[in-house]
């Protein structure tokens, strides 16, 4: 008879509950036996996985991509960068050459002020050439992707993608200038 009134209704969890002194004792275990061999395997593993990624940045392959470079967005505005041909690029050469000029010809007045002068322009057609380059990469990626879809940062990417020169730009450039990405 499963009515009756005479069987008290189970109260609680059945069981005390643990303290803290047996809590920490279930949790307290060594993790690793041998840790010279774990090392030594997590580094192997380290090491694969950075060469894949490296072979991914040379070849351009999305799928072994590390995390900063991976995603649709991020390819479209390497694409975007990478298929024209920017005054940003030439601004690290131009500011060695600037360094190097006002360093070794101090006391010529005239080349250190053609220099800096150089310089200066070069810094403010990269200000403006940026910003135009950067709100038309924005509109072409809002109407491909949505602008939904769009990584947070994926703008500052492709700004600081367009500074460096072609040569030294990782993942590799995977179109020629003017194969603009569609």
């Amino acid at each position: 008879m499963a009515g009756t009134k005479d069987a008290p209704e189970p109260v609680g969890k059945g069981h005390p509950t643990p303290t803290r002194k047996e809590r920490e004792a279930l949790r307290k275990r060594p993790l690793i036996l041998d840790k010279k061999a774990d090392t030594a395997r997590r580094r192997a593993e380290n090491r694969v996985r950075l060469e894949r990624e490296n072979r991914a940045m040379r070849t351009g392959d999305d799928r072994n991509m590390p995390a900063a470079h991976a995603g649709a967005p991020r390819r479209f505005a390497r694409d975007f960068v990478d298929s024209r041909t920017t005054v940003a690029e030439f601004l690290l050469p131009v500011t060695l050459v600037a360094f190097i000029t006002s360093t070794f010809f101090s006391t010529k007045v005239a080349v250190v002020g053609t220099t800096t002068l150089l310089l200066f322009l070069m810094l403010a057609s990269w200000m403006v050439e940026s910003t135009i380059l950067l709100r038309r990469m924005k509109k072409q990626a809002s109407a491909k992707f949505g602008a939904d879809r769009l990584p947070p940062r994926y703008r500052i990417y492709g700004l600081f993608r367009m500074t460096y020169p072609r040569a030294l730009r990782l993942p590799k450039p995977q179109v020629r200038r003017g194969q603009y990405p569609t």
